[in-house]
């Protein structure tokens, strides 16, 4: 399973961020809020991929279809993409907006957001933007 690989890392690069484990079904990591309204990271082993639910907002699959690659060698890309991801989210360089019971996303601070969440409030890690 890929969260062999994901939660050494985790524990490696995000020490003091209260990571919680567990064994599926239960998501494999949980990061909890620091801001009520943006709520908890999950990350849950699907066996092949990755699949992080962004609090209250949205959620992503990281995957990874190299055929050249291991199954070892994916689980560390897949694994090493989270970690990525998750560094960005806690500087508050990505933005979440939306919600589960409709449709959310995400996107890095500098893209173009034109056309993204026009009339949604969004968020980064710590909180409500402006």
């Amino acid at each position: 399973m890929i969260s062999a690989v994901l939660i050494p890392k985790l524990r490696a690069r995000f020490p003091g961020r209260g990571l919680r484990v567990s064994s599926p079904p239960s998501p494999s990591a949980v990061f909890p809020a620091i801001h009520p309204e943006v709520g908890d990271i999950q990350i849950y082993d699907d066996g092949d991929e990755l699949t992080v639910v962004a609090g209250n907002f949205t959620h992503g699959h990281f995957s990874n279809y190299d055929e050249k690659l291991s199954p070892e060698q994916k689980a560390s890309e897949i694994a090493e993409d989270v970690v990525s991801f998750l560094e960005a989210l806690f500087a508050d360089e990505v933005v979440l907006w939306g919600s589960h019971e409709r449709c959310g996303g995400w996107y890095n601070i500098g893209e173009d957001s034109s056309s993204w969440a026009k009339d949604d409030k969004k968020y980064v890690w710590s909180g409500p933007l402006s």
